[in-house]
């Protein structure tokens, strides 16, 4: 009898451990769990908010360069007009000049 209490106090160790291991691993396992969850929340979060950030780059950059462009035609239109400007007031005193030496030669 005793041998058969021994085995069994024995064996209702073995199963006490092993329940408690049992628990304490669902408890390691719900928390990784949690973990898990918790990262992947983080890097959708911070992924939405690299293509957020990505999207005002590009809208900033979009504005910058339409901006040059524009400032661009500006100028190259203002050249071009002061081009023309000169051109045209260099014919005229042109013209001016021969209807001078005409009249000169005329007499």
């Amino acid at each position: 009898m005793e041998i058969l209490s021994f085995a069994f106090g024995v064996l209702l160790i073995i199963v006490l451990l092993s329940v408690i291991a049992v628990i304490l691993g669902a408890m390691k396992v719900n928390k990784q769990g949690k973990q898990i969850k918790y990262l992947e929340q983080s890097i959708t979060d911070l992924e939405r908010n690299i293509h957020f950030d990505i999207a005002a780059i590009e809208r900033e950059f979009s504005r910058a360069i339409n901006d040059q462009i524009a400032n661009s035609v500006t100028q190259c239109s203002s050249y071009t007009d002061k081009r023309i400007d000169k051109l045209i007031d260099t014919y005229f005193k042109v013209e001016t000049t021969k209807e001078q030496t005409k009249k000169l030669i005329k007499g």
